[in-house]
């Protein structure tokens, strides 16, 4: 171990130098071992979300590693980009219409089952909306039938909106969007 590197700590993530298997294994750091070459008790991570991995009788994984076979992973990667969620008022501005929205769904554009609903927005569904008005308190627009307005937006054409919380005539209103950098 070089003298600039710091050793690893309980809690750290770390990543495999060198892979005995097909894959380098990725784990955090759960029990040290001190002696001439610290080892490392790990907890074994899933690679692409970094959770614990699980046995099939439902025990929590883990392996020992001596510390310069283990690098500090780079969480970097792993940080969970913003995107869109059910709940959020998004906003949709064309051809100098601006219609806001509050999601309510995701919907596969050819009509089949998707599964972004449960585990996220995966970026290639349409956005399912109820149309609000952007005045205070965010009303549901409604059809002249009495129905709610809905759409369907791709995810090109909306972005989240900050919304604010009460002021002090009563009402959450959406921030003004053009200060809405994002």
């Amino acid at each position: 171990m070089s003298s600039k590197m710091k050793p690893l700590d309980i809690g750290d993530r770390i990543i495999e130098k060198f892979a005995q298997g097909k894959k380098k294994r990725v784990g955090e750091v759960i029990f040290i071992q001190e002696g001439n070459c610290r080892k490392l008790q790990l907890l074994q991570l899933n690679s692409h979300n970094l959770k614990p991995l699980r046995k099939g009788n439902l025990e929590l994984k883990t392996f020992r590693l001596p510390e310069d076979r283990c690098k500090k992973l780079n969480e970097w990667n792993y940080l969970k980009r913003k995107t869109f969620q059910i709940g959020d008022t998004i906003i949709n501005k064309r051809n100098g219409k601006v219609r806001y929205g509050r999601i309510i769904s995701f919907v596969h554009p050819d009509g089949l089952y998707t599964e972004s609903n449960e585990k996220g927005y995966n970026g290639k569904d349409l956005i399912e909306c109820i149309e609000i008005k952007g005045c205070d308190g965010l009303p549901r627009n409604m059809k002249s039938n009495g129905e709610v307005s809905r759409f369907n937006i791709t995810p090109e054409r909306a972005k989240v909106c900050t919304v604010l919380p009460m002021d002090d005539q009563g009402g959450t209103r959406i921030k003004d969007p053009s200060s809405n950098n994002k």
